[in-house]
């Protein structure tokens, strides 16, 4: 949560560059008209909310979302992180845009046309649980002798099979994993891979993507998708601003 302390606060989405292009039409928290605040050619994606605490709720977080991709759709976008408020205009201003002006105009140039994508592979249950027996013998073996047994007479059985299971998944994902980001970063100005959310994600990685390039990562991706066969399938969320990319220190 951040504070504010005036009748007017201002919410801070994003940086952009205030070029005069109309950005009326999105509409921020609050259903509240979003406006940029201009400093001599830095602009800051800003909306009206009450003073005091702003709480960090579904709907909040899915506008402050909604206004930074409407923001990417029109241009070159730097995304601040949740919950930046400031007291008025003339904080955003005085206390954001101007002090900070030469490492956000850097960022800018260097955010010039990209924005991010993020790609998540997902394996199909019963197709991988399908591999890993016709792969590893011990596994196939271990299945059968405890096919039609009480769990309770096969409980050392169960724990091992998981085991390997286990390991031999951690083994697919890894290699999957390479060979995707391998095809799919000669397309990709920058990535960074996070942490799979759960035992079936093979992937989930965020991509810079150079809009002169979009047309070549996205063909890339399908062809991966095709081969896969739905083995693996992929959830790909973007254009989106490129939260992963950029770090501005800059607070409310």
């Amino acid at each position: 949560m951040a504070r504010a302390s005036s009748k007017s606060a201002k919410y801070v989405y994003g940086i952009v560059r205030a070029d005069g292009k109309s950005r009326s039409r999105a509409k921020g928290i609050g259903d509240k008209q979003v406006r940029v605040v201009d400093a001599d050619g830095l602009g800051a994606l800003t909306s009206d909310v009450p003073p005091g605490y702003l709480e960090a709720g579904r709907e909040e977080l899915l506008a402050h979302s909604r206004v930074l991709e409407r923001a990417v759709e029109q241009g070159t976008v730097l995304p601040m992180q949740f919950g930046v408020v400031m007291p008025d205009e003339s904080a955003v201003r005085e206390q954001l845009l101007d002090p900070h002006r030469g490492e956000l105009e850097a960022q800018l140039e260097e955010m010039e046309d990209k924005f991010e994508v993020n790609l998540k592979a997902i394996y199909d249950e019963r197709a991988l649980l399908t591999e890993v027996i016709d792969e590893e013998p011990e596994v196939a073996k271990l299945k059968r002798s405890i096919q039609g047994q009480p769990e309770e007479a096969t409980h050392f059985e169960r724990i091992r099979m998981g085991e390997l299971i286990a390991e031999a998944v951690d083994q697919k994902r890894g290699r999957d994993a390479d060979e995707i980001l391998r095809r799919l970063a000669n397309h990709a100005v920058a990535v960074e891979v996070g942490e799979p959310v759960h035992e079936r994600m093979a992937l989930n990685a965020s991509f810079l993507i150079d809009r002169s390039t979009q047309k070549k990562f996205d063909a890339e991706v399908d062809r991966i998708a095709e081969e896969q066969g739905g083995r693996l399938r992929f959830k790909y969320t973007g254009p989106l601003a490129p939260h992963s990319f950029v770090e501005l220190a800059m607070e409310g």
